[in-house]
């Protein structure tokens, strides 16, 4: 890994941060959208870049606001966005030629269509930073944002950085990761269990991955007015394999035998709907269902609201994919919703069994509605737990809690930042 400090040089020639994404925006990427915004609060100059515009439907109002600023890599015009793009990065070639030809070599030992397309992106993101008076990029994701922001710091010599989340990192063949780790002028991730697996498979210390949690809108979520509708079980997520709600439906046919009085709210969208609500039906649980499709952020916190319970069950799939901490977990305790949930990668850094909340191991659906069951009929204890949940959230996953070690290496590193007037 390149060092965390920069010499001076470098400070006094102080520009733009490039923040770059894969998608923006994006309903479920709450914590980029966040991020961006509290940077910009804290006084960092940044633009925003994405690889390419999700086109989904529901869109939050803050990231509706931002997208017409963001610079898009990836053109949905096919074969004449293409042609746009490589005229866009032939400057990029005659004012680095030498970067170029470095680019090309790197490009071409990758053996890949991908590693292609991020060159051309790269060359793209070039020439913008350049025109927006950019010095340091820095990638979410390790996967595509962090390849396209290497290559272009290959050609440009703009260095770059990123943070690691989840299936980014754990499905990235770990020689990419460990090149992109010591290649990087820092790295960050959101868990403990990310550091571990970072330093692990890049061979570095530990103390050399950044960590730098994922926070919440404390003024949104903190101050949601509670009115539980007895029973209700609120699950937040992707309809996505990883988010394991299968397993929870089978916890919830055995939760029924128990004749414990219950409802289950989903709340989210993805390609497991059909045969969610298939599996609901088969199990007799349609009457006790419901699937509201997406919502935003002002509609969560409404949710949340009405919430007796909060469950999430992430599973580890077969191919590494997994959850981080899913941000609906801190999201629901800072709302004062006691959460069930399982003890998949950095999650028990947050729920702590019996203290924060029900934590289950393995992927039991028995001992998921012995949980659930615990959670429901023990009012009492729900609602200390629910407070301790609550009161470690708003200790520790602040939004200024959470950019404040980014935007002190961002500072280390050259990026102009203007802190606000009340802080200066």
């Amino acid at each position: 890994m390149a060092p965390s400090a920069e010499p001076a040089t470098r400070v006094e020639q102080r520009g733009r941060l490039a923040l770059l994404v894969k998608r923006f925006p994006r309903l479920s990427e709450t914590f980029v959208l966040n991020e961006v915004l509290e940077l910009r609060r804290q006084g960092v100059d940044l633009a925003l870049f994405a690889l390419l515009d999700p086109a989904e439907r529901v869109v939050h109002p803050e990231a509706q606001a931002l997208q017409p600023e963001v610079s898009y890599l990836r053109s949905k015009d096919g074969r004449a966005g293409w042609t746009a793009a490589v005229g866009e990065a032939l400057p990029v070639a005659l004012r680095h030629p030498l970067g170029f030809l470095r680019g090309i070599a790197f490009v071409i030992g990758r053996h890949s269509a991908a590693a292609a397309r991020h060159f051309v992106e790269a060359l793209v993101l070039v020439r913008r930073m350049e025109n927006q008076g950019v010095t340091h990029c820095h990638a979410h994701f390790a996967h595509g944002p962090a390849a396209v922001a290497e290559i272009a710091s290959r050609v440009s010599g703009i260095p770059f950085s990123f943070t690691a989340h989840a299936k980014d990192l754990y499905t990235t063949l770990p020689k990419n990761i460990a090149r992109r780790v010591h290649r990087a002028t820092f790295v960050a991730t959101c868990t403990e269990a990310n550091r571990s697996y970072l330093a692990a498979t890049a061979s570095v210390p530990r103390d050399a991955i950044v960590l730098a949690r994922h926070g919440v809108d404390l003024d949104r979520f903190a101050a949601v007015d509670r009115n539980p509708v007895a029973g209700r079980v609120l699950t937040v997520g992707r309809l996505v394999p990883k988010k394991g709600h299968t397993l929870l439906i089978d916890a919830l046919c055995t939760l029924r035998s128990s004749e414990v009085a219950f409802e289950w709210r989903v709340v989210g969208g993805g390609p497991l709907l059909d045969e969610l609500r298939k599996r609901v039906a088969d199990a007799g649980l349609a009457d006790r269902v419901t699937f509201v499709g997406a919502r935003s952020q002002d509609d969560m916190a409404n949710e949340y609201a009405a919430a007796d319970l909060f469950a999430l069950t992430p599973v580890l799939l077969d191919d590494g994919d997994r959850d981080g901490i899913p941000n609906v977990l801190r999201e629901a305790m800072a709302a004062g919703v006691a959460v069930v949930t399982t003890a998949v990668s950095g999650i028990p850094e947050v729920v702590v069994g019996g203290r924060t909340g029900w934590l289950v191991s393995g992927e039991d659906p028995v001992a998921v509605a012995t949980a659930l069951a615990e959670a429901l009929t023990d009012r009492d204890r729900r609602a200390v737990i629910a407070a301790a949940g609550r009161d470690w959230v708003i200790e520790n996953c602040g939004l200024t809690q959470s950019v404040a070690p980014l935007i002190e290496l961002f500072a280390a590193h050259g990026v102009r930042v203007q802190p606000p007037a009340e802080t200066r």
